[in-house]
């Protein structure tokens, strides 16, 4: 299952950002946080969802992203 294979690079992406980017989890297989993922978009897991400060989407990807290509978008993103 790819996001149990991306949970330890999304928790270091998470540590090693603190206070630049926040980190949301949303598990869309709990009945209670499925609603908010069809809000958001979410049709498979894992999907990435990036929001600038004010809260538009940047980027969107489903599937795996490596530790190299989060940090391109944290960069690209945050400046």
């Amino acid at each position: 299952m790819a996001c149990l294979t991306m949970k330890p690079i999304v928790d270091g992406i998470e540590q090693d950002y603190t206070g630049t980017i926040r980190v949301v989890r949303l598990d869309a297989r709990n009945a209670e946080n499925r609603e908010l993922a069809r809000q958001i978009g979410v049709q498979m897991t894992p999907t990435y969802v990036l929001f600038d400060a004010q809260a538009n989407e940047v980027f969107r990807s489903s599937g795996s992203l490596s530790r190299s290509q989060f940090d391109e978008l944290v960069t690209k993103f945050t400046k």
